[in-house]
């Protein structure tokens, strides 16, 4: 063998030493994957940092419309945790096999309202006054994407409203970007959870859809058959049902979970 052969060996020998070196490290530090409802952004991150300062493993998040990230996972993107806002999406994986057995519980709850950024009499506002003409868009989110909106849905037919308000309506991917669509005036109103609307002080609540307008709001949690990393999965699970978690919830808006 050459002397410039043997150095190759040498160095490929090397370069191989050092990507396993730090593989090892990297298996070091464990991390969850959950993908969450778009609603849940703002109460899951400083919940996600809390658990890894008490567990030592990181979380990473995709946030999104339910039925989105559930295609996705569908797909085969990778997750360990996956936390709708409704429980299509999770009877969807549920049903095509991708959910760990007897990993799925309700975490948590919400309420449904109506939410503007202009000055209105929320006093006086109804869900009837989406009819009025200065009500002239109306977003809501995506039935086919975004529970929220199948929520919407469900509370306007129940109301007889449905179809009358079929040219005011926009829809967004999520119910966060349905949100979006008011405060940045390309529609007057929304159709949202309490939580997106207490999230933004340019946002006033006008109506609140009584519960039996509507399906019961449940946030299903699961751990995916194929996670990565289970038993951080469930480490997780374990520390959103916690008390500690369950009053971070509520503070953000949200209601107890139901088991």
């Amino acid at each position: 063998m050459t002397v410039k052969l043997r150095h190759a060996f040498l160095v490929l020998a090397l370069v191989l030493t050092l990507g396993f070196t730090f593989s090892a490290c990297g298996s070091n530090n464990p991390e969850v994957t959950v993908f969450a409802a778009a609603s849940l952004a703002d109460v899951l991150q400083p919940l996600g940092e809390q658990f890894e300062l008490e567990q030592g493993i990181e979380v990473k998040f995709s946030f999104g419309g339910s039925w989105s990230l559930a295609q996705q996972v569908s797909r085969g993107a990778p997750a360990d945790v996956f936390l709708a806002a409704g429980p299509g999406p999770m009877n969807s994986l549920e049903e095509e096999g991708l959910i760990a057995q007897g990993s799925r519980s309700n975490l948590l709850g919400n309420t449904l309202v109506i939410v503007g950024a202009d000055p209105r009499d929320a006093v006086i506002f109804t869900p009837e006054s989406l009819l009025g003409a200065d009500v002239r868009r109306i977003a809501m989110g995506n039935p086919a994407l975004a529970p929220a909106g199948s929520y919407a849905r469900e509370a306007l037919q129940a109301m007889g409203l449905w179809e009358d308000l079929q040219d005011k309506l926009i829809y967004g991917l999520n119910v966060r970007t349905a949100q979006q669509y008011v405060i940045s005036g390309n529609a007057d109103v929304a159709i949202v959870y309490a939580t997106d609307a207490s999230s933004d002080d340019s946002l006033r609540p006008l109506w609140a859809f009584p519960p039996e307008s509507h399906s019961p709001i449940r946030y299903p949690i699961a751990t995916l058959k194929h996670a990565d990393n289970p038993l951080g999965a469930e480490a997780f699970q374990a520390f959103l049902h916690s008390a500690e978690a369950a009053g971070v919830l509520m503070e953000h808006g949200f209601t107890p979970h139901e088991g």
